[in-house]
C-alpha cells in the first residue's frame, strides 16, 4: 500500500509537465478564429479591399468606404459600366444593384 502513493504522485507530475509542455488544457483551441490583417483573401483595409476589387476585373474604383459590418462599398468600372461593388471580411467581391 506504501508503494502506491509515490507512484500516483509521479503520475499526477508526469500528467502536469504533459500539459505544462503543450501550452495549453487538453480541449482547448490555440487557433485564432479571426484571420489577421493583412493575409490573402480578406478585406480589412481599404488597400487591401481595393486590391480584391481590382482582382475581380474593376477599374476606376471610387468613393471607397467601409460599411458598419466590416464590408467595403465602392463605385467602379467594369466592361465600360459603372457600377457598385461591395468586399465582404472574407474578400469576396459582389456586384451590388443600387
Amino acid at each position: 500500500m506504501k508503494s502506491i502513493l509515490p507512484m500516483a504522485a509521479v503520475l499526477v507530475a508526469l500528467a502536469s509537465v504533459a500539459v505544462a509542455q503543450t501550452g495549453s488544457s487538453p480541449g482547448t483551441s490555440t487557433t485564432p478564429s479571426v484571420p489577421p490583417a493583412g493575409m490573402p483573401g480578406t478585406a480589412q483595409t481599404a488597400t487591401s479591399a481595393q486590391m480584391q476589387i481590382e482582382a475581380s476585373g474593376y477599374t476606376d474604383i471610387k468613393d471607397l468606404k467601409r460599411q458598419s459590418d466590416g464590408s467595403w462599398r465602392a463605385r467602379a468600372t467594369k466592361n465600360s459600366e459603372e457600377v457598385a461593388v461591395s468586399v465582404d471580411s472574407t474578400g469576396t467581391v459582389t456586384q451590388i444593384s443600387q
